[in-house]
């Protein structure tokens, strides 16, 4: 597992499950890179509710080194499924569709 602050996702906002969620910016990178967590809240609250937008590797099995990250760019698209995070590294991109939410 490797957390990481991605600047370019801070305050980006998905709808999932009704909600709106806004990126905190901070991801964790789990099961060898086929799992990506983001940290979220919903920005119409005042003290926020909070929750984690888990995301899973589309095509397995090339994926993000849990280990090293290295220099990677993340941005968000609009997919035929819902959100993806798509995730460039050396010229290599990694698409990450959102597929569940839990609560903190």
């Amino acid at each position: 597992m490797v957390e990481a602050h991605l600047r370019e996702l801070d305050g980006e906002q998905v709808r999932y499950n009704d909600d709106t969620w806004e990126f905190t910016g901070t991801i964790d990178v789990k099961q060898n890179g086929n799992r990506i967590h983001a940290a979220a809240k919903k920005p119409e609250r005042v003290r926020g509710n909070t929750g984690t937008l888990n995301f899973t590797l589309d095509e397995p099995p090339a994926s993000l080194n849990p280990g090293n990250l290295g220099d990677l760019q993340c941005e968000l698209e609009q997919g035929a499924d819902g959100p993806v995070l798509v995730v460039d590294r050396n010229h290599t991109a990694d698409r990450y569709t959102l597929d569940s939410l839990s609560y903190d």
